[in-house]
C-alpha cells in the first residue's frame, strides 16, 4: 500500500472514532431522559482495492483501506419492548377494576359505625322500643325516623355510586380521546421516520415506542414494523395507525348507570359507525368493564343493584308485617314503606306512615296494648333471608371481588415492573460502560491521529530528502 494511501487509511480511522466518540456523548447526555435507548456506532473493515489489468503482480499483498462507519445502532430489542407493552396493557386493565372497587367499598363504609348495617342495627332497635312501649307517640315518633334516615343512607350510598360511575364514564372519555392524540403523534413520528432519507432517525423511534407503551397501556394495542421503518398499531386485529394514517375512535352508549342495562358504554370506531373496537386490554378495557351492567360483571352496577334489594327485601318484608297488624287505634296497619314507580328500589325507598298513630304495632284481637307484630318487625334484623342478611351478603361479595381485582393488579404491577425493568438492563445507558467506551474511541483517535504523524514524516523524507547528500 502506497503512503498516500495509508493517509486515507488514517483518516477513516480518525472519522470512526469521532464518530464514536460522539455517539458516546449523546448516550451520556440522555443517561436520564426517559425512553432513551443507547447507540453503538456501527463499523466495518474496508476491502482491499482490486487490481485490474494485466501489469498487476500476481503475488503482490495488499492491505485493506481502513474502517467504514455504517450507521449508528438503537440497541433496543423488540421482543422485550413487546412484552413492555403487553405487559403495561394487563396493568392498566388490573389497576382500573381494582380502583373502581375501592370506590364502591369506601361508598359502603363497612363495617362503620356510619353504615347501612349500622342504621338497619337503630331501626330494628326502634321497633323494639315500639313493641316494648305500643301506643306511645315518642316511640313512634323514633322509629319513623329512623327509618327515614335508613331510607336516606340507601339513597345516598345508591346516589354516590351513581355519580363514581359518571366520573368513570368521564375519565373514560378522557381516555378516549388521549388515545386519538397518541395515534396522531405516532402518524406523525411515521412520516417524519420515513422522511429521515437514511439518515439516523433513533431518537425518533424512541419517541415513537413511548407512544405506543401508552397506548397498549390505554387500550391494549400491539405494534407491527414495516420494512420502510415505519410501525403500525393494532386495537383487536385493526387498525389504529395505519402508516401515516390514523382510524379514530368514540366513546357511545349509556350517560347514566341505570340506562346501562339497555345501552351499554362502548368503544367504536369513528369511521364505522356501530362497528365496536375489540379491546383485549388496557385502561379503557377496564373502564368499560367497570361501568358495564351487573350482569356483565359491572361493578358499578353490582354495588347499585345492592342498595335496591336491601330497598326492595326491606319494604317487601316490613309492609308484610306493618300491614298485617293494628294501629292504637284499631285501624289496619297498611304499608309502612313505599317505593316511588319508576325509579330503582334504591333510590325510591321512602317512609309512608307521617305520624305516630299510623305506626301499627299489635296483632288484631290482642288489644291496644300489644306489641307483637312490632317484636315480630324488630326480629327481622335476625332473619336468614332478611335485610340484615341480603346486606351483609352483598358487601361480603363486594370484598370479595374486591379483594380478587386487587390480588390481580398487584400480580399485573409486578409483571409490568419486571418488564420495564428487563428493558432497561438491556437498552438503557451505563455510565460505567460509556466512560469505558469513551477511553477505547479516545485511544483509537489518537492512534490514527500517530499514524498520520508517521506518514507526515515519511512523505517528508520522500519528497525533501530523497537525493540530497549530506543533509
Amino acid at each position: 500500500m502506497s503512503s498516500f494511501a495509508i493517509l486515507n487509511t488514517a483518516a477513516r480511522g480518525l472519522s470512526a472514532a469521532q464518530a464514536g466518540i460522539d455517539v458516546t456523548g449523546q448516550n451520556v447526555a440522555n443517561v436520564n431522559t426517559p425512553g432513551y435507548t443507547r447507540q453503538r456506532v456501527e463499523q466495518s473493515a474496508v476491502a482491499p482495492l482490486t487490481e485490474m489489468g494485466l501489469g498487476r503482480l500476481s503475488r503482490q499483498v495488499t492491505n485493506g483501506q481502513g474502517v467504514s462507519v455504517d450507521g449508528v445502532a438503537r440497541l433496543g430489542d423488540l421482543f422485550l419492548e413487546a412484552r413492555v407493552r403487553q405487559t403495561a396493557s394487563g396493568d392498566g386493565y388490573s389497576s382500573v377494576r381494582a380502583a373502581a372497587y375501592h370506590a364502591a367499598e369506601d361508598i359502603h363504609g363497612e363495617p362503620s359505625d356510619i353504615g347501612v348495617a349500622s342504621a338497619l342495627q337503630s331501626f330494628w332497635g326502634a321497633w323494639q322500643d315500639v313493641a316494648n312501649s305500643p301506643g306511645k307517640d315518642a316511640q313512634g315518633w323514633v322509629v319513623i325516623e329512623q327509618a327515614g334516615a335508613l331510607a336516606t343512607q340507601i339513597a345516598d350510598g345508591r346516589s354516590r355510586v351513581a355519580a363514581e360511575w359518571t366520573q368513570a364514564r368521564t375519565r373514560a372519555s378522557a381516555r378516549v380521546e388521549e388515545v386519538n392524540t397518541l395515534a396522531g403523534q405516532v402518524a406523525i413520528l411515521n412520516d417524519r421516520i420515513l422522511s429521515s432519507d437514511g439518515g439516523t432517525a433513533n431518537e425518533l423511534v424512541d419517541q415513537r415506542n413511548q407512544l405506543t407503551d401508552q397506548l397498549a397501556r390505554l387500550t391494549g394495542a400491539s405494534t407491527s414494523t414495516s420494512p420502510d421503518g415505519t410501525v403500525d398499531v393494532l386495537v383487536g386485529g385493526n387498525l389504529l395507525v395505519d402508516g401515516t394514517r390514523t382510524n379514530q375512535v368514540r366513546l357511545t352508549g349509556s350517560t347514566t348507570l341505570d340506562g346501562t342495562q339497555g345501552d351499554p358504554v362502548r368503544l367504536e370506531w369513528a369511521h364505522r359507525a356501530g362497528s365496536d373496537v375489540d379491546l383485549a386490554g388496557g385502561e379503557l378495557a377496564g373502564y368499560l368493564s367497570a361501568m358495564a351492567p351487573a350482569s356483565d360483571g359491572g361493578v358499578y352496577a353490582q354495588a347499585a343493584a345492592g342498595y335496591d334489594a336491601l330497598a326492595t327485601t326491606l319494604a317487601t318484608t316490613v309492609n308484610a308485617l306493618h300491614a298485617s297488624a293494628l294501629t292504637p287505634s284499631g285501624d289496619a296497619g297498611g304499608d309502612f314503606f313505599a317505593l316511588d314507580p319508576g325509579v330503582p328500589a334504591g333510590a325510591g325507598l321512602r317512609v309512608a306512615v307521617t305520624a305516630p298513630g299510623q305506626v301499627a304495632a299489635g296483632a288484631a284481637g290482642s288489644g291496644a296494648l300489644d306489641g307483637s307484630v312490632a317484636d315480630a318487625i324488630a326480629g327481622l334484623g335476625l332473619d336468614d333471608d332478611g335485610p340484615d342478611a341480603v346486606w351483609s351478603a352483598h358487601v361480603t361479595q363486594l370484598a370479595v371481588r374486591s379483594g380478587s381485582a386487587d390480588y390481580e393488579a398487584q400480580i399485573a404491577s409486578a409483571a409490568s415492573s419486571a418488564a420495564v425493568y428487563d428493558l432497561q438492563s438491556h437498552s438503557a445507558v451505563s455510565l460505567d460502560e460509556e466512560t469505558v467506551n469513551l477511553m477505547q474511541y479516545q485511544h483509537a483517535y489518537s492512534g490514527a491521529a500517530r499514524v498520520l504523524t508517521a506518514v507526515d514524516e515519511m512523505l517528508d523524507q520522500l519528497i525533501n530528502r530523497t537525493g540530497r547528500v549530506g543533509l
